[in-house]
């Protein structure tokens, strides 16, 4: 009998070698380790309680387009593995903006798991961890541009009304790049009394707009949801 699926993850390992470890410490372990271990566990499984929680408001308002209970069984495998990871991230991350990102996932998926594209989603719950609210600002105001035009730098400064670091913000841009959902081609190249100035430009890949669309863009039409 294959028990493989009983089994503790490596990270499961782990944190039971930190908590014991700190139960270790003499004198104070035990308290150390209700205190810290009790509170973190609770605080996860609240995390995850109410993200399930409003999911299933969310779906309530618009259960009408969404698919049948026989497709999401046909796609049972796929759907745990999004769960599994969506819990991961859940637990880690109480921010509401990436939340908000899981919901919109789970709910493209819950529409239409047959036209999901499985590869797709699974790079693109790996990005939500990396990446922050200003990523998010970034892919939104490239994808207002018209798909010829580019994005220098200092426009990218200036659509944050220069609060943010220039220096900052090309981490964020080159960040973006790594991760496919940005582009970039490199201008003219001038030389200056503080060294060589090479003119980068970036603009949103079509990976980008469709990161966009499963995380942020909510595939049931308003005027449908409000019907109901």
């Amino acid at each position: 009998m294959n028990n493989s699926n009983d089994k503790l993850h490596g990270k499961d390992y782990a944190w039971l070698a930190v908590e014991a470890a700190v139960a270790s410490i003499p004198t104070f372990g035990s308290a150390l380790q209700t205190a810290y271990f009790g509170s973190k566990n609770e605080k996860r499984f609240k995390r995850i309680e109410s993200f399930y929680n409003h999911l299933s408001e969310e779906v309530e308002k618009v259960k009408e387009q969404l698919t049948s209970s026989d497709e999401i069984s046909m796609y049972s495998e796929q759907i745990s593995q999004y769960m599994e990871k969506v819990n991961n991230i859940v637990e880690s991350d109480p921010t509401l903006a990436k939340r908000s990102m899981l919901h919109n996932g789970f709910l493209n998926i819950l529409k239409s798991p047959s036209k999901i594209d499985w590869v797709q989603e699974q790079y693109f719950i790996s990005i939500v961890p990396q990446i922050d609210l200003t990523d998010l600002q970034l892919l939104q105001m490239t994808k207002k541009l018209d798909q010829e035009k580019w994005a220098q730098i200092n426009n990218v400064v200036e659509a944050f009304n220069n609060q943010l670091d220039k220096f900052y913000l090309t981490g964020l841009c080159e960040r973006l790049t790594n991760l496919g959902l940005f582009e970039k081609r490199y201008g003219s190249i001038s030389i200056q009394s503080d060294g060589t100035i090479i003119d980068t430009y970036y603009r949103i890949t079509d990976l980008g707009r469709s990161f966009l669309r499963f995380t942020m863009e909510s595939p049931i039409a308003k005027d449908q949801s409000a019907s109901n």
